[in-house]
């Protein structure tokens, strides 16, 4: 028998029927309630003529109308494309020109932006408006469903079918366009649900990053899945955060470093309860033991640590550290998950040593299809059968793996490689440093030479001179900065963890003598 993400929904739903489904910044639905709604609009859908195998692209905030045409469009087969909604119109046009998109769903509060796709893309010929303000060009989606039947759609979709086309971070280049098919992403949804005890049916989790993202995704389809209750919001704001996880007394968060801090500083002005967190993910960034123990005491006394490694190809989970692990040094991203076979390779895909760095490599049923049109690059990534992270890592003798750094983010000074994850940890250890980023620019002598880009903290007057010795004092003299530069903030993916290193190496790396 085959599971698909849809099916996977309506089970959660006849178990659950009473139960709290989904909430946003305005309304709530119980399963049955949602699954109702699902159903007239995936019906909606099939008298349009769309159906299995049809492209259709969203752009929208976080909202239960996104999270119903998201199931709806899991149920009938169709290819959902999440347009960036935080980011520019050439950009979100490149997404719906890219991926041949024909119909767009929006919220009305991108009307605006709608509007401009539909002269700048003409393969987009239909245009579906939720959420209120429908222009004349767009049907409006309560309208659609009025007219429509509450019976479940006829099951078509298969394991292997694609579910989602999700773009890559870009942090190096333009994003690409990964294919998820319900299998990867069911299977993601099966590894963490199993391996973490979480979601639950009693857990509850507040998440205001956007679903256009691949982390935010998996996470509610876990939700759907698992029959949790899931709370989506339209921004990140951190005061409404610690509101909403002390007033709906929610039991998870994920997040990476920027985002606790950015809490920390909240919860340090304006205390609230937060005795209901029993698990806290850190991801997309290195943790510092300080910054866990400030955590643990100030934000959730009650929540235990879950680490882990997780990439958009990888659907997106690939490794978890699990609170009763103990690894033998700090900063392991865990093991891997119970599907999923990681090796640490040379150039050649021959394994290394415990101990010895090289490329992170993964196989296993959660490894996405492949780039969308880039058959060149999907042979290139999935060479032999593997995913090619492009990240570097390494084993230790327990069997726990340590991200180390992108192969593209290494340095290469005097015939030395430096990878400037390392040099990061050691900046923020630095008090009078709030963010740091350290790319490498171009040297006559040396072939490159490496810059820190740093934000001081506030109130902080740390120099050039400061930061430099303060790395010398823990670094390899080859591997501390030659220069430093002050800015008031670093660039940032839209989902607030990932720093840019195309953008600060595009601004500030001009060669030095």
């Amino acid at each position: 028998m085959e599971m698909t993400l849809g099916q996977a929904f309506a089970r959660s739903a006849r178990k659950y029927p009473n139960k709290k489904a989904v909430m946003d910044d305005k309304s709530a639905l119980t399963y049955d309630q949602l699954n109702r709604r699902v159903n007239r609009y995936a019906q909606a859908l099939l008298g349009l003529g769309l159906g299995r195998g049809s492209r259709v692209a969203t752009l929208s905030n976080n909202c239960i109308q996104l999270m119903e045409v998201y199931l709806a469009h899991a149920k009938l087969g169709i290819i959902t494309t999440p347009l960036d909604s935080r980011a520019t119109l050439d950009d979100i046009t490149y997404e719906a020109e890219f991926t041949d998109s024909e119909t767009l769903v929006f919220h009305g509060d991108f009307a605006g932006h709608a509007e401009d796709l539909r002269q700048r893309v003409p393969r987009l010929k239909s245009f579906i408006c939720m959420g209120g303000g429908t222009p004349g060009f767009a049907r409006d989606y309560e309208d659609l469903m009025s007219r429509a039947s509450e019976d479940e759609p006829p099951d078509r979709v298969l394991e292997a079918d694609e579910a989602f086309l999700m773009f890559t971070g870009g942090t190096t280049g333009r994003p690409k366009g990964a294919i998820l098919t319900h299998k990867s992403l069911l299977w993601n949804v099966i590894c963490v649900t199993t391996e973490n005890q979480s979601p639950t049916p009693e857990d509850r989790v507040y998440f205001p990053m956007q679903m256009y993202h691949t982390a935010a995704l998996s996470r509610f389809m876990a939700y759907m899945y698992a029959g949790g209750t899931f709370i989506g919001s339209s921004g990140f704001d951190p005061g409404r955060y610690l509101d909403m996880v002390e007033q709906e007394r929610t039991t998870f968060i994920t997040g990476n470093p920027t985002i606790f801090r950015m809490l920390l500083d909240v919860q340090k002005k304006r205390p609230r309860d937060t005795s209901s967190i029993s698990k806290w993910l850190n991801s997309q960034g290195f943790l510092h033991p300080d910054l866990k123990e400030e955590i643990e005491r100030v934000l959730w006394p009650n929540g235990a640590l879950y680490c882990s490694y997780a990439l958009t190809e990888a659907s997106p989970a690939v490794t978890v550290l699990r609170p009763t692990d103990q690894p033998r040094e700090w900063g392991s991203a865990g093991r891997p998950y119970m599907c999923t076979e990681v090796r640490i390779v040379d150039p050649d895909d021959n394994d290394l040593p415990v101990g010895e760095e090289g490329e992170i490599i993964v196989r296993g049923p959660s490894v996405f299809k492949g780039y969308y049109k880039a058959p060149e690059e999907t042979e290139r990534t999935l060479r032999g059968g593997w995913l090619h992270t492009g990240d570097v890592g390494r084993y230790d003798d327990l069997g726990f793996i340590y991200m180390v750094d992108r192969i593209k983010d290494m340095i290469k000074t005097g015939g030395l490689n430096v990878y400037c994850a390392e040099i990061e940890e050691v900046l923020h250890r630095h008090p009078g440093i709030s963010e740091g980023a350290i790319i490498g620019v171009p040297h006559q002598k040396w072939g490159e030479s490496i810059r820190a880009v740093i934000v001081r903290a506030k109130g902080a007057q740390i120099t050039a001179d400061e930061v430099i010795e303060h790395c010398r004092r823990h670094l390899a003299s080859h591997k501390k900065p030659t220069s430093v530069i002050f800015v008031d903030e670093l660039p940032k993916g839209t989902f607030g963890g990932k720093i840019l290193k195309r953008v600060l190496r595009e601004k500030y790396g001009q060669a030095q003598d």
